[in-house]
């Protein structure tokens, strides 16, 4: 299955927005709290060397996670760590483009999801309510894009791996590409 920045990086192409090069450097599982593992801070060394002119920054998925990784028990770390992980990549690129998004609605109607996943995930989904309005509030304080995905995903289940509730299947990382590249392209974050 192509990840949405695959599926991104054609629609440019197709777009004719050719002065872009999409470099995927997602790590499944991983937290934006430097406290949780895996975390998004190791990136940072890549980035280094990439130099991006635009970072697309969507976490919050994995801070919701309670015990054994114990990520949302350390949730008042969230806006300092995600704050200082924009300083981080401001310093890489004092004029980086930086748009952060709210991670994807839980999707508690998705077919094949057994009783267990439900009830975590339906203990899970407030939580990803409630990033949404700190990552919301981040862009604002630290004066970045916010690209609300949550609402976009909301009871969307044939957009989500069946028996998963989280992840997108291919048509939802399609919907997901398409929700960047219109974001890109309106608020005019690339241009031709």
């Amino acid at each position: 299955m192509e990840s949405y920045p695959a599926v991104l990086s054609a629609m440019l192409k197709q777009g004719e927005y050719l002065n872009y090069e999409i470099k995927n450097h997602g790590i499944g599982g991983a937290t934006m709290l430097r406290f949780g593992s895996p975390n998004l801070w190791p990136l940072l060394d890549s980035l280094q060397n990439y130099r991006p002119d635009i970072v697309i920054i969507k976490a919050g998925t994995n801070e919701t996670v309670g015990s054994p990784r114990l990520n949302w028990e350390h949730i008042n770390e969230f806006e300092r760590d995600y704050s200082d992980y924009i300083s981080q990549i401001r310093k890489i690129n004092p004029d980086c483009r930086i748009v952060i998004c709210s991670p994807l609605d839980r999707v508690i109607q998705t077919d094949a999801l057994s009783s267990e996943r439900k009830e975590d995930l339906s203990g899970r989904r407030p939580r990803i309510w409630e990033l949404r309005k700190r990552i919301k509030k981040i862009a604002r304080s630290e004066q970045v894009s916010f690209l609300d995905l949550t609402k976009p995903f909301e009871g969307k289940a044939n957009l989500m791996t069946l028996s998963d509730g989280v992840h997108p299947n291919r048509d939802g990382y399609q919907y997901l590409a398409t929700l960047v590249f219109d974001y890109l392209v309106k608020n005019r974050i690339v241009l031709k």
